[in-house]
């Protein structure tokens, strides 16, 4: 053996990179706006294709969102609840950032007034 390999003795964790882990909430939300995806691209196949995309109405999903911005803003916890869970409805599911985003707001909400309850 040489002095490098006395020094430097081989580890199985020499390779490994170190990943930064997102908090639970966020990889939850990552993998039910993954779902949705998945459910939304194979919607099509089982229903009928022109009403596939009729429940979903960005315009309306935008303006949910903004009201229940605007609710959070003034303290009223439980209207925003209501109002993100319509947009989050009527989000189209490819939309997976918009998707992810609503289900994390929504959830940081829901939390909040929780606590305002107790």
């Amino acid at each position: 053996m040489s002095a490098v390999e006395k020094k430097h003795p081989w580890n199985v964790f020499d390779g490994v990179k170190i990943v930064a882990v997102d908090p639970p909430e966020a990889l939850m939300a990552e993998i039910n706006s993954a779902i949705a995806s998945l459910e939304y691209a194979r919607a099509p196949v089982f229903s009928n294709k022109s009403g596939a995309y009729s429940e979903f109405d960005a315009r309306m999903a935008d303006e949910a969102y903004k009201a229940g911005m605007a609710s959070i803003a003034a303290g009223n916890v439980d209207e925003a609840v209501v109002s993100l869970n319509v947009a989050l409805s009527k989000c189209p599911p490819h939309k997976t950032f918009a998707v992810a985003k609503l289900q994390s707001l929504i959830s940081v909400t829901s939390q909040q007034l929780k606590k305002s309850l107790n």
